[in-house]
């Protein structure tokens, strides 16, 4: 049963949007694998040119270690967000005759999966990079160093969120996890960040004194150094069958749906295009955890004298790739006769308004720890092409159901795409007035290539109505 019910949401997963089509499948996996491999070059590269011949790689393995549990939790707080939005994905499953807890592992396995990717693009390049210039040997090391506690830190983390979701339940709190859960994860980023950054100091302090650097989260570099790599893989397999027990044990029984939408403004502006997909807009679950998030990590920054401009209100900006998903019920109510690009100014138009209501305060805030002010206006520019950018993400990738896979396929070829432009005008070294030009161009093409996708997903879907 829990085989069928995995097949049926792998099919799912992998077959909406326009990465149901075989070709595009294979496209997205090419590009990706060509932007790891690129990655690792540049990984090799760099740290054969810092690195190389020198005794540095022991403290190295050691700051990647502590700062494990930071970059995992970054990558299980995107994923636990999405999967927050995949109910609609995950009502598809009732018409089998699956329990709830089947229907939780088959999520948290594919979540796995998905967590699992995201890490070795953080840490593949790092590993493999550091075996070719240290030999076979170093593999062993960075197995304890980074690996086992990967695994280790994603299960504990899973085993927390079902408890947190346990304890919601208790407390008739379950419909609101989509707000808890967002807090909480940004509050554990915000305690962890200095966290680590404090321990990385007292690493490198430690190498430059010539003293050996102990902390528990080094448990099994200290195991296979000791004892052995055959002990430290005992002890995390032990490990990992006890946790993953405590998973199964604190999964629900019983499935609550997320509330999906907050009122935060009155109904009647609904009476213009403009005002109903800003209410549309302010009202789903994506904004609130995006405003969560940006406040809160506003807030860290003040509390820790962070004087940087806030490039935090981008976090806005990335939930326009559920902008043209969630305004759908809009353009079905909406005359045939109304033009895509009326309704895509629409949206972006919402969009821009959010970032706005957002920013005033958020600016206002850096201004007054003493950024100026020609600091800020950069991030306008950055972020509204990164609104348009994600627009386009999600009418080409659909995120149909809530479905998370198409939102991470359209981001991660979205991302490769621009880190290979922006690394060309490097090499070229192009002046910033030409680099603007590039950009901005760019961005109509970006226009460009979302108006047509509108067009022709409005084709398709009369076509169906005419059907």
């Amino acid at each position: 049963m829990f085989r069928l019910f995995w097949i049926f949401i792998l099919r799912r997963v992998l077959g909406q949007g326009l990465l149901a089509t075989r070709t595009m499948r294979i496209a997205g996996a090419f590009v990706i694998v060509i932007g790891f491999a690129g990655f690792n070059v540049l990984s090799y590269t760099v740290m054969r040119q810092y690195l190389g011949g020198t005794d540095l790689f022991g403290p190295v393995l050691a700051i990647a270690n502590v700062s494990v549990g930071f970059w995992v939790l970054i990558a299980y707080t995107l994923i636990r967000v999405l999967f927050l939005k995949a109910d609609e994905l995950l009502k598809l499953s009732f018409n089998l005759p699956a329990t709830n807890k089947e229907r939780t592992l088959a999520f948290a396995l594919f979540e796995a999966s998905v967590v699992a990717v995201m890490t070795v693009f953080v840490f593949g390049a790092f590993s493999i990079s550091t075996v070719l210039l240290e030999g076979p040997t170093f593999i062993p090391k960075i197995v304890v160093s980074i690996w086992l506690p990967v695994a280790s830190v994603y299960l504990l983390l899973s085993l927390a969120y079902y408890l947190l979701e346990r304890a919601l339940l208790l407390m008739r709190l379950g419909r609101l996890r989509g707000l808890v859960v967002p807090i909480i994860l940004a509050t554990g980023l915000s305690l962890l960040f200095p966290y680590t950054n404090e321990q990385t100091a007292v690493i490198a302090q430690s190498f430059i004194e010539g003293r050996e650097y102990s902390s528990p989260l080094l448990m099994y570099a200290t195991l296979e150094k000791n004892f052995g790599l055959w002990l430290a893989m005992l002890i995390f397999a032990a490990a990992a069958m006890a946790i993953v027990a405590g998973i199964v044990a604190a999964a629900p029984r019983a499935w609550v749906p997320l509330r999906r939408f907050i009122i935060m403004l009155p109904s009647r502006i609904a009476t213009w295009r403009l005002g109903a997909y800003t209410l549309v807009l302010f009202r789903s679950f994506e904004t609130l955890v995006a405003v969560i998030f940006v406040f809160a990590f506003s807030l860290f920054a003040w509390l820790q004298h962070m004087t940087i401009p806030p490039y935090v209100l981008a976090l806005i900006t990335f939930q326009g790739v559920y902008a043209y998903v969630n305004s759908e019920p809009l353009r079905r109510m909406s005359a045939l006769d109304v033009s895509a690009w009326k309704n895509y100014l629409s949206i972006i138009g919402s969009q821009v308004i959010l970032w706005v209501a957002v920013a005033i305060p958020v600016v206002a805030a850096s201004l007054v720890q003493g950024i100026e002010i020609s600091a800020c206006l950069p991030v306008a520019g950055f972020c509204l092409s990164n609104i348009l950018i994600s627009t386009l993400i999600g009418i080409a990738f659909p995120p149909e159901k809530g479905n998370p896979f198409t939102v991470l396929v359209g981001a991660i070829l979205a991302i490769i795409i621009i880190l290979t432009i922006a690394l060309g005008l490097n090499v070229f070294n192009l002046e910033p007035v030409m680099s603007a030009v590039v950009y901005s161009v760019l961005n109509i093409l970006v226009v460009t290539y979302s108006i047509l996708g509108m067009q022709r997903m409005e084709r398709i879907r009369r076509h169906e109505m005419a059907s």
